[in-house]
């Protein structure tokens, strides 16, 4: 239950996202409702493998760049997951994508969380 639930918060969280860069006027698009549906469990596989791949790699960089790197690394993770999810996204848009989704979804989250607790 707590899968599906971490699974609909990552689901809104894509949905506000692709809003908020809609308003921007920065191009995040599906060609239909599945890809977005997809995109979070593939979002998490990707981040857990090639994601971690590309941290490892970067880990002088990201040092050099007291972090900043990091960004760029999610940018990636974020474009690779979206293009495998058939997203219409640029670097830009997959940059501010993946930071409007962790500063949504974080809270979201943790809402959840603090539920689970309780009960």
């Amino acid at each position: 239950m707590q899968s599906i639930l971490r699974w609909g918060v990552g689901v809104i969280a894509v949905i506000i996202t692709v809003k908020i860069l809609e308003f921007l006027h920065m191009p995040l698009k599906w060609p239909n409702t599945w890809g977005i549906i997809i995109f979070v469990p593939v979002l998490a596989v990707v981040n857990a493998i090639i994601g971690s791949i590309l941290r490892l790699l970067a880990l002088p960089i990201t040092c050099i760049t007291l972090g900043l790197f990091g960004f760029v690394i999610n940018a990636i993770v974020f474009w690779i997951a979206g293009w495998a999810t058939g997203a219409n996204m640029t670097f830009v848009s997959a940059l501010v994508g993946s930071i409007l989704y962790t500063v949504i979804s974080a809270p979201l989250g943790w809402m959840i969380e603090e539920n689970r607790r309780r009960e």
